[in-house]
């Protein structure tokens, strides 16, 4: 039967609209890169992906539980199961499941991804939103084998539409979406068995039983609108919907002569509203009409010229494609940036243990001091490794037991319960709050540098923590070094008073408090450029403050030349910079820090 007019030849100027987000948003479960979303609102949206793990392009369709809270948890979950048998079918016309996933409130639908348009999108772009019989011929061919294989294997598909059909840039068709109707149902979507009304015979509208004869309608009500362009049972609601099932659909050989006979009985009987009247199976619905309806092979053919025309217009384009397959390293090594969190606290911590332990050692036990910074290394970088806070925690109260046993019955004691003070309100207000804070404070003390802080603290801290942590880290770093060439708490304590007043000193201090506010300022929930850029700021403040300090008063050996502390400035900034660029921007200091 040969088509009296050629609908599919106009294409419509209006595309389907799509959003783009950016490639550098959150990866999806860990592994898979948005680079488009579709159909985002209703009850599900699909994103489509690039699997940064397998390297592959994949549709995700994602849907939301959070409707489920009056569903019972049964039945919940026999959807959920329901789901999961679905994703192991395997035939050409329909859409390979890759994986299923369910987290709390969500479960993800990881699909292939079909490089064409839906059948939805297809015939809004045709004149009349009609196919020719050949195509709609191939189309009803593609469809009755997908459902046979299903219904053989038990499964059912409850949602035909045309937007869960898949059209290939080879006119390949695909069903999509097995057994979501299910799970739709579970979360209490729209009242019904699932599906879409319009598309529902009265038994899955009324929430019946159903069976292979509820996908047959479906499948004959998207053949009737490929074939006239309308819907005939489209409403806004399942009541509208089932009157209209009622009356039945005008029949197709009233509006198309040529359809009149086999064709219009057929589609007229899978339509009906009585379960028994309509075909048992699709293929005997599809062997009922088919040979009356066109040619399929013709209909390959001409859906192929179709798609030809939307190549390049049917998904993202390459560009889009090689940015979503650039992986970044923190997207690779996803447990790298705690390692280095960790990593760093360990190193300060362990290396301020091999410091201080001996001199806590020497007034309490009677062991080597060789042995007592052994086992404060090991003992502070093990634990720090582990729990970052709880070895900085540690660590602070080693330096002040430190301070303490350096002369308990001197001035020092003062000096230690002030010290414990101090650092117990940073801990409260700053140190328990953020995992990289205790690095921050502690790089100065335990490499001797009173620079060594400030890059941390600057890209992890927001700017009134990173001023005070990096400041406070310096008067740290100064007690420190003095404890180690005081001969007792009476010399440290004298030691520490010509620091503190020593111009030098504060200008270090109020230099690293001001270079790591700045660069948290500057680089504070921006892109990797601007974090980058405030770390260049912090380097040169340091720099600036060290340069300037031999040309005043200087207290102690604590500063020493101003070599080391500009080189530590700068490579600190660079390395601080490299993380940031590499692995992405620290992880947020929470609201209320």
């Amino acid at each position: 039967m040969q088509n009296p007019a050629t609908p599919s030849q106009g294409w419509s100027a209006s595309t389907p609209s799509r959003s783009y987000p950016q490639p550098e948003h959150p990866l999806l479960l860990g592994r898979y890169r948005v680079v488009e979303t579709r159909g985002a609102g209703g009850f599900a949206a699909v994103h489509v992906c690039w699997d940064i793990r397998l390297q592959r392009k994949v549709a995700i369709k994602c849907m939301p539980l959070s409707t489920a809270a009056g569903a019972s948890s049964s039945t919940l979950q026999e959807a959920l199961d329901e789901a999961r048998i679905t994703s192991r079918l395997t035939h050409p016309n329909i859409v390979t499941v890759h994986d299923f996933e369910v987290t709390a409130d969500t479960a993800y639908l990881i699909m292939e991804y079909v490089d064409g348009l839906t059948l939805a999108e297809l015939l809004a772009r045709v004149e009349g939103g009609m196919l020719t019989y050949d195509e709609c011929a191939h189309l009803l061919d593609c469809l009755a084998n997908a459902l046979a294989y299903a219904h053989e294997n038990g499964v059912l598909h409850l949602d035909i539409k045309p937007s869960n059909i898949f059209i290939d840039t080879s006119a390949n068709m695909k069903l999509g979406d097995f057994g979501m109707a299910s799970l739709a149902s579970a979360a209490g979507w729209e009242g019904a068995r699932g599906g879409t009304i319009g598309y529902m015979p009265p038994e899955q509208l009324q929430c019946g039983m159903v069976d292979e004869r509820t996908d047959v309608f479906a499948l004959a009500v998207v053949c009737y609108q490929a074939l006239t362009g309308t819907s005939p049972f489209a409403g806004p609601d399942a009541e509208f919907s089932l009157k209209k099932i009622g009356r039945g659909a005008r029949p197709l050989g009233k509006i198309e002569s040529q359809l009149a006979g086999p064709v219009t009985e057929g589609v007229a009987r899978a339509m009906s509203p009585e379960p028994s009247r309509r075909p048992s199976t699709a293929g005997e619905f599809a062997d009922a009409v088919l040979p009356y309806l066109g040619d399929e092979a013709a209909g390959k053919e001409s859906v192929a010229e179709l798609m030809a025309q939307v190549t390049g217009e049917t998904g993202p384009d390459e560009d889009t494609w090689e940015q979503a397959a650039h992986v970044r390293a923190i997207e690779r090594w996803p447990w790298l940036p705690q390692a280095a969190s960790r990593g760093a606290c360990a190193l300060a911590t362990g290396i301020l243990g091999w410091k201080l332990a001996p001199i806590v050692a020497g007034a309490t036990l009677d062991i080597s001091a060789g042995t007592a910074s052994l086992v404060g290394l090991i003992a502070l970088g093990a634990i720090s490794a582990a729990a970052p806070g709880a070895g900085g925690a540690l660590a602070l109260l080693l330096v002040c037991g430190a301070i303490l046993a350096s002369g308990v019955y001197s001035p020092a004691f003062l000096v230690a319960v002030l010290s414990g003070v101090t650092l117990g309100m940073w801990w409260t207000r700053i140190g328990s709050r953020s995992r990289a804070s205790a690095s921050g404070l502690l790089m100065p003390a335990a490499f001797g540098v009173p620079t060594a802080g400030s890059a941390i603290c600057g890209a992890t801290l927001r700017p009134a923590a990173a001023l005070v942590t990096s400041a406070l880290g310096v008067l740290l770093q100064v007690a420190v070094g003095l404890l180690g060439a005081a001969a007792g708490g009476e010399e440290f304590v004298r030691s520490l008073a010509g620091a503190l007043s020593s111009p030098a000193t504060w200008e270090m201090v109020a230099g690293a408090g001001c270079a790591a506010a700045l660069a948290s300022l500057i680089g504070n929930t921006r892109g990797p450029v601007a974090r980058s850029a405030a770390q260049v700021v912090c380097a040169f403040v340091l720099v600036a403050t060290r340069t300037a300090l031999p040309g005043m008063e200087n207290a102690g050996l604590w500063l020493g030349n101003s070599a080391p502390g500009v080189a530590v400035a700068v490579v600190c900034s660079v390395l601080m910079s490299i993380a940031i660029v590499t692995l992405g921007p620290a992880p947020k200091p929470r609201e209320d820090e």
